[in-house]
């Protein structure tokens, strides 16, 4: 479905390259191989379409290149390398200090995102493409992109969970390298990059307590002060017991959901070419049936 949706995009809008930036992650190596896959079948009806694969080093760790370049190995495919860690040094809009370390972290994490869309989007100008998006379910329930970074053109698996992707992942015969390894984002947010030390745990909880808030009639849409409602704080230490964590873990990932709701409000103007969770054939978010699955999985792996 995502190949034949991808295709005829291309197709009716006269493309002729698709840009991708391979970060060495699980979403990037996904979105690679569906792109192949897009390419393949445009030139056997005889349209042609080429790509552009692209790792963009900015202070990346050795380890996200190197499963890259097993991905582009294990696929055939030419993978082009770049490092822009002295531009990004010596940009005069980098902050060295400010009284939020935080919040300085965060900024040049975006900044980095930021260094590697202008590289993204000068090449699709140049080849007459588009920039393919990598963007998961779970980063956008968690607010977990960067504006103006790395949003592409054309989503295609933002409606799968991270769990999700990993599986279709593998049914790609995606490495166990990239697939086993835990989700991050190399921009030196936090010290390991992982995803987990931000939210204070994985991504298969955090999906089941946004989605048992929403079952529960909570819109993680609203804004910060639904925290402040008794109902709220009784349905948070229900989730904290059901999959053993704290009470405090469990509230910092519904405030994350809540901050970031402005993200999610207001779209990001591209084309979504899986529209629904539905179409897939999937269960939607806050429904009994996701959070069955989802509670099984948890408890299944403690």
């Amino acid at each position: 479905m995502a190949v034949t949706d991808l295709a005829k995009y291309i197709k009716t809008a006269g493309l002729k390259t698709i840009v991708l930036g391979i970060s060495g992650g699980l979403d990037s190596a996904v979105m690679a191989i569906l792109g192949l896959k897009t390419i393949n079948k445009l030139q056997k009806e005889g349209y042609q379409c080429a790509h552009i694969y692209d790792f963009i080093g900015v202070e990346s760790h050795s380890d996200d290149l190197k499963k890259a370049r097993v991905l582009s190995h294990e696929f055939g495919f030419d993978l082009s390398e770049y490092d822009y860690t002295e531009w990004y040094r010596q940009s005069p809009i980098r902050l060295n200090s400010h009284a939020d370390q935080w919040k300085i972290r965060v900024a040049n994490g975006n900044l980095k995102c930021r260094l590697r869309m202008l590289h993204l989007y000068d090449r699709s100008q140049l080849f007459g493409g588009i920039v393919l998006d990598t963007d998961d379910f779970s980063e956008l329930l968690m607010g977990f992109w960067t504006r103006h970074g790395d949003e592409g053109d054309v989503k295609i698996i933002q409606h799968l969970t991270k769990d999700e992707v990993r599986d279709l992942g593998e049914y790609l015969g995606i490495s166990k390298l990239i697939l086993e390894a835990a989700p991050g984002d190399g921009l030196g947010i936090t010290d390991t990059n992982m995803a987990k030390d931000q939210l204070k745990m994985d991504y298969m909880k955090t999906d089941y307590i946004v989605s048992h808030l929403y079952q529960s009639g909570l819109n993680y849409n609203s804004d910060i002060s639904l925290l402040q409602t008794q109902r709220c704080l009784r349905i948070i230490k229900e989730i904290a017991e059901e999959i053993s964590e704290s009470v405090e873990n469990v509230t910092h990932v519904v405030k994350q959901a809540l901050k970031t709701a402005f993200k999610r409000k207001y779209g990001d103007n591209v084309a979504i070419l899986l529209s629904s969770r539905t179409k897939l054939g999937l269960p939607e978010l806050g429904t009994p049936i996701f959070n069955k699955l989802y509670l099984e999985a948890i408890k299944k792996s403690q």
